[in-house]
């Protein structure tokens, strides 16, 4: 692994555990095994570090969006595989996802834009999606927009306990994370 890589691991382990202000340069170099003057010869402070691991994450995060749709399906399987992949990335990278979910709570930096950003992207597909499905028939017709912040939510709900570290529900979290799915998609009232 390169260095540059490494550091950036280290920072967002660090950064996710103790944030952005209690964690130092000396603390990610000495988690990586390397001096402070080689940190700073790829990076020119502390925020430079945290704003590449956040560029990082979101990179990371929105390449593993893509390619999880298999053509054809319903437009309820194309956001269950979207909403999948989520759940694999956070699983996969609980401490990148938990600086991400720490950073749209507490924008701390420059960062506040991009996850801005993101969200609206996100609801922007989700929306889109939903009217898709809407004009198909599969959907009754809703405020896709708000049915998309909803769904936001509803991931954010069902993800929430791996990236902070409560997963030991009573449920395992995938079988949580399927049925609490399949409840968005349901909806609580009877036919």
């Amino acid at each position: 692994m390169v260095k540059k890589e490494m550091i950036l691991d280290a920072a967002a382990v660090l950064f996710a555990e103790k944030g952005y202000y209690a964690t130092t340069v000396v603390e990610i170099a000495d988690r990586v095994g390397l001096g402070k003057s080689t940190v700073y010869g790829y990076f020119s402070s502390k925020d430079h570090i945290y704003q590449e691991t956040l560029k990082e994450g979101l990179e990371t995060y929105m390449e593993s969006m893509r390619g999880r749709v298999k053509q054809p399906c319903s437009v309820r399987d194309v956001i269950i595989a979207i909403a999948t992949a989520h759940f694999n990335f956070i699983k996969e990278n609980t401490p990148l996802a938990r600086l991400l979910g720490d950073e749209y709570i507490n924008p701390a930096t420059a960062a506040r834009e991009w996850l801005h950003q993101l969200r609206e992207r996100r609801i922007s597909m989700f929306a889109s999606l939903i009217e898709q499905g809407i004009e198909l028939g599969e959907f009754r017709p809703v405020d896709s927009y708000l049915a998309a912040e909803v769904f936001l939510g509803v991931l954010g709900a069902l993800c929430g306990p791996i990236s902070n570290g409560s997963g030991d529900t009573e449920l395992p979290n995938w079988e949580r994370f399927r049925r609490g799915i399949d409840l968005f998609f349901q909806g609580l009232l009877e036919d």
